[in-house]
């Protein structure tokens, strides 16, 4: 079998990691596969054209093995970039990688493609960049003026829902897309600023009450690249990022990250579906290459009164959310490489955020007053399937380790 797809070599790179182990069977070295491919890119314009689209984690390439981490870097597919084709393709390559407008393309997969642009010189590619930071109106973020005006039923914001499936996928398509741009813009002006060719300086990071130098020192400490900031992960969860659903400002991130969690369709592995809200995670939350949401499981945002802080949501490559498993944020998360979170459905809850009350006051007086927290899993950290119920991320302040090893909460400033 393996001889046939070796020679065909856009069914060749289509491979998932799982299916290549199981055609080989140890038949073909991974060495053979590699040479295979560099002959193929240095040869064959078909190959570089489906290798491309491989870069550009277009369907079906998005979950191949090339993207799978190489002997010196991240990601082989980079590695290999470098190896086969020339300067002027490999440059071409990086650039478009980092210009894309593709919402699959994983944020931290564009910023190494970044880096290495930088490193190699931007040649003919300066131009292209250029029009990338072309004047555009930022993000519009939901004022307490605009609150004013948001219906709720006494807890919950209420807003218009499309009906349909085609509807709620417009939603997250069009969220996708206006942060994929903020994204490229924000990469490109990097590129030109450390290359010395930038009369334009970035804007400083955004700032929270809920700030952390802990959890910007992980996020560096595990990102693998400069040239992102750990505040890239400082989500605004008020940022008005779909102007459908019938309300008169449109709907934050928070709102859309309820529909998701709560919208049947979203638990399901449809074909439709499921490509759809992995892009919307790639591109709104930046979630890692090769990271997984599973089916059942989410991220969330409840404000609590008009409070809605930004906080750090940071997810790893191969970090995998386990079916199931949901992640409240207001106090946040920091997830490092190949940390494991729950799983098989069991319900599971990392609260970030504990509700609190003075002596006397009733329960309900719980609602509006929060102890925030941030929740850190360290690499290769799992909290396993029986971990059911409830993890209270503020129990553990103060208290180094959690019962589970790599797992610990941070306090937040405010």
């Amino acid at each position: 079998m393996i001889e046939n797809i070796i020679k065909d070599f856009e069914k060749l790179i289509r491979l998932v990691p799982d299916l290549l182990t199981a055609v080989t069977a140890n038949s073909t070295s991974t060495e053979e596969l590699h040479d295979t491919v560099v002959q193929a890119l240095r040869t064959d314009p078909d190959a570089r054209h489906s290798f491309h689209r491989a870069c550009c984690f277009e369907t079906p390439f998005g979950e191949s093995w090339v993207h799978e981490a190489g002997k010196d870097s991240p990601y082989l597919s980079l590695d290999l970039a470098a190896e086969a084709l020339d300067a002027t393709q490999y440059r071409a390559l990086l650039a478009d990688v980092l210009m894309s407008t593709s919402t699959t393309i994983p944020y931290d997969y564009r910023a190494l493609a970044a880096e290495r642009l930088v490193e190699i010189g931007l040649g003919e590619t300066e131009d292209a960049l250029r029009r990338v930071l072309a004047p555009t109106d930022g993000i519009p973020e939901r004022t307490l003026e605009m609150k004013l005006d948001v219906r709720t039923d006494g807890i919950d914001h209420l807003f218009d829902i499309p009906l349909d499936i085609e509807g709620r996928l417009d939603l997250l398509k069009e969220a996708s897309a206006i942060k994929c741009r903020e994204s490229r813009k924000l990469l490109a002006l990097r590129v030109l600023e450390r290359s010395g060719k930038s009369g334009q300086a970035e804007e400083s990071g955004r700032v929270s009450n809920y700030a952390s130098d802990t959890a910007e020192q992980l996020i560096r400490q595990d990102v693998g690249t400069s040239m992102v900031s750990a505040t890239d992960y400082l989500v605004p969860w008020d940022q008005i990022l779909a102007s459908a659903g019938g309300a008169d400002d449109g709907l934050t991130l928070a709102e859309l990250l309820r529909i998701v969690l709560l919208a049947p369709e979203f638990k399901l592995p449809d074909t439709t579906v499921r490509p759809v809200l992995v892009a919307f995670y790639r591109s709104v939350l930046r979630i890692s290459g090769r990271s997984i949401v599973g089916l059942g499981s989410g991220v969330f945002y409840v404000e609590h009164g008009a409070d809605a802080n930004p906080s750090y949501f940071y997810m790893g490559r191969d970090v995998v959310l386990g079916k199931g498993c949901t992640i409240d944020c207001v106090g946040g998360a920091v997830l490092q490489q190949g940390a494991f979170l729950g799983g098989g459905f069991m319900p599971v809850l990392i609260h970030t955020h504990k509700h609190i009350r003075k002596p006397g006051e009733p329960g309900a007086a719980e609602r509006k007053q929060v102890l925030p927290a941030l929740f850190v899993a360290e690499a290769g950290a799992r909290l396993p399937m029986d971990a059911i119920g409830i993890f209270e991320t503020a129990n553990y302040l103060g208290l180094g380790e959690s019962p589970y090893d790599g797992i610990y909460a941070v306090a937040l400033t405010k």
